[in-house]
């Protein structure tokens, strides 16, 4: 241990009090003699002697004073810092930041190295990446960093669930219309919604719910589905699903769930929600939305060419493969509209 401890300063005291040197003290405790000087001076009361409380609360009031100067506020890496500032006002996350600074030849003489993780934390706690506002560039443009919470796994609370690796191979091989994957984007004011999406055409559906109840969920994917093709559907494990027994009787599919925490089996719904946030962020008051105005926007976006589909739109390839409901779908066949 290179720091003295509160009982080397008892023994420092006592050793003085026999008159021992300051050689014979360090020589006795394992210690520099000139750790020992320093350390007499620390405890020296108005009369010239040596007092160990005296010295152990100054040690200790020194301790909480001493940090470390994070990296990048050192005076000696202001072009390193620099540099940072520069990428990460280009909008660069702190990632894609560390990465180029390390890798890019024209940054190797920089003084010093700093991860990604690094910079998060810099961005958030030093006085002038603060006052700079620096977070306003990052993605989300947080002014506090969120904290990382690992999920807990836990059992299911929706009754009756069926899995999604019980799902027919048919519907992972995409050769017919019809198989469906639902979801809800929830927004203020418990505010939420509905969104379904078919998985061969990736046409989507849209409702608004004034509340993402369990039956005004499954009411509004009824009357949805009812307009179109439905053979399965798929859904995540929010208790918003816990009433797929309605939808199953009422539109006469198989519902299905996928495992907990695997928002890729369900991909292009999750890509679906992200489009539908292009148009209302995630901080959006939609109180005001009419469901005509949501039903525009699933239009523009399944009227949207796909490189997916060949540069087809969503309702093209849907529209084709319901004139066509005897053929395998060829997208080469399918006719563009004029949708320009």
């Amino acid at each position: 241990m290179k720091h003295l401890t509160a009982a080397q300063r008892g023994s420092i005291e006592t050793l003085l009090q026999e008159q021992y040197t300051n050689k014979q003290i360090a020589k006795r405790l394992g210690k520099d003699p000139s750790t020992i000087s320093r350390e007499i001076k620390k405890g020296l009361d108005g009369n010239g002697n040596y007092h160990s409380w005296v010295a152990q609360v100054a040690y200790e009031t020194n301790r909480k004073r001493c940090k470390q100067i994070p990296k990048l506020d050192h005076p000696a890496n202001h072009r390193l810092r620099s540099a940072i500032v520069s990428c990460i006002q280009k909008g660069w996350d702190p990632a894609q930041t560390a990465g180029r600074l390390h890798d890019d030849p024209a940054w190797k003489d920089l003084p010093a190295y700093v991860c990604a993780e690094t910079i998060y934390h810099w961005i958030y706690t030093s006085v002038y990446a603060v006052a700079e506002k620096l977070y306003q560039y990052l993605r989300y443009g947080k002014k506090k960093r969120s904290k990382q919470k690992s999920r807990s796994s836990q059992r299911s609370k929706i009754p009756n669930r069926v899995s999604i690796h019980e799902r027919p191979d048919i519907v992972d091989e995409k050769s017919r219309v019809g198989d469906w994957e639902g979801d809800s984007v929830v927004y203020t004011h418990k505010h939420a919604i509905n969104t379904v999406n078919e998985r061969v055409s990736s046409l989507v559906a849209f409702t608004k719910l004034t509340r993402k109840t369990a039956l005004l969920t499954a009411e509004a994917i009824i009357t949805k589905l009812s307009q179109y093709i439905a053979y399965t559907i798929t859904f995540d494990n929010g208790s918003e699903f816990t009433q797929h027994g309605l939808i199953a009787e009422a539109l006469g599919i198989p519902v299905y769930f996928a495992d907990p925490y695997s928002s890729w089996q369900r991909g292009a719904n999750e890509n679906s929600n992200r489009q539908l946030r292009a148009y209302l962020p995630k901080r959006s008051d939609i109180r005001d939305l009419t469901q005509k105005e949501l039903d525009n926007i699933a239009w523009e976006l399944n009227n949207k060419p796909r490189k997916r589909l060949h540069w087809h739109t969503p309702q093209e390839v849907y529209d084709w493969c319901l004139q066509n409901p005897d053929k395998q779908l060829d997208l080469t066949q399918v006719a563009f509209g004029s949708r320009i």
